[in-house]
């Protein structure tokens, strides 16, 4: 099987293509990704270490897709490229419609041409919005996006099954919670809480902390995709949940004892507290396909938690040329203007 990657150097992506050089050794696998500040080339294996795996850096919106396309027979699309940072698209949300939409179509409209057999779309669980306490998402729930990330993903996953309608484009949307594990760009939660208390950093805590987001860890949601992959049936959505749920407050005392000496207490000396972002979604749950919830095996939190923290303990200094960890501390009039 000839299978294409887009945003294979970012954090979900890279391990999905580790996950298929590993277990496949006869698919032939292509990635193509424009190397933004979140991708990374060391997310990858080494191309020439491998006589079936190719990496190109251009962007998805590029017409040189099409090249790619034909040029490799890709039979499937797994498509992770996107924009995903919340603060990021509140600031700038162009950028987000600019690659989660216009790029998207691009290269729908190529995997169209080269008659594709499998378009696999990674959204998002956020296209659902905040739930109520004792709630959870099934894939026909209502998708009610409340920030310019969620709402292109939103739209990104409505245009897609128009596609399958219309064309019969063969397409399988995926709908994760929230990933966490080793070489994550350390904006979100976990990695950032992790790398500001190795660099004697206080955390940064978002308006009280009460915000609930379910939690997979990143290799059992490459192994649902992969399931997924090869087993879905087009025009369906799949969420990949894992029942784990934690507010902010509980993920930050969580990757405290485990960074300094068993601490669980978040005192003021160990977070920093400011305005919450506009519109912060108080709850996301999802209710599991039984395709994926048949064989996930959960994986424990405090296991993944402790490897994940024993790899940035290893790699983070080294693995980005300079992240600012001060850069996602805004004030409340910098998101509006």
């Amino acid at each position: 099987m000839n299978i294409l990657v887009t945003g294979g150097c970012g954090f979900i992506g890279s391990h999905f293509i580790k996950r298929l050089l590993r277990k496949y050794p006869d698919y032939n696998i292509v990635n193509v990704d424009k190397l933004t500040y979140a991708g990374n080339i060391k997310n990858i294996p080494p191309p020439q270490d491998y006589n079936n795996f190719t990496t190109y850096t251009f962007d998805i919106g590029d017409t040189y897709i099409r090249s790619i396309l034909k040029d490799h027979e890709i039979e499937v699309v797994v498509n992770f490229a996107a924009e995903t940072h919340v603060d990021r698209s509140i600031h700038n949300p162009v950028d987000f419609i600019q690659t989660d939409i216009v790029g998207l179509i691009n290269l729908v409209q190529a995997a169209r041409k080269a008659k594709v057999r499998r378009f696999v779309q990674i959204s998002t669980d956020e296209v659902y919005g905040s739930l109520p306490v004792g709630f959870e998402a099934d894939t026909v729930a209502r998708l009610n996006p409340t920030s310019p990330y969620s709402a292109s993903k939103a739209s990104a996953d409505i245009l897609l099954l128009s596609y399958f309608k219309t064309y019969n484009f063969p397409v399988l949307i995926v709908r994760p919670c929230n990933n966490y594990g080793p070489n994550q760009y350390p904006e979100k939660l976990i990695p950032m809480c992790i790398t500001r208390l190795l660099e004697n950093k206080r955390m940064i805590l978002h308006g009280d902390g009460d915000e609930v987001r379910e939690y997979v860890y990143v290799e059992d949601c490459c192994r649902a995709i992969d399931i997924i992959m090869h087993k879905g049936f087009d025009g369906n959505t799949f969420n990949v949940g894992s029942g784990v749920r934690r507010n902010n407050r509980e993920i930050m005392s969580a990757v405290l004892k485990e960074v300094v000496c068993n601490q669980a207490r978040i005192g003021e000396e160990y977070v920093k507290k400011v305005p919450n972002r506009p519109g912060n979604d108080s709850r996301y749950a999802l209710k599991c396909n039984s395709l994926w919830k048949s064989q996930f095996l959960r994986s424990n939190f405090k296991d993944r938690l402790h490897l994940t923290i024993e790899w940035y303990k290893k790699n983070y200094k080294d693995w980005w040329p300079y992240v600012d960890l001060d850069a996602n501390i805004y004030k409340d009039e910098e998101y509006l203007r």
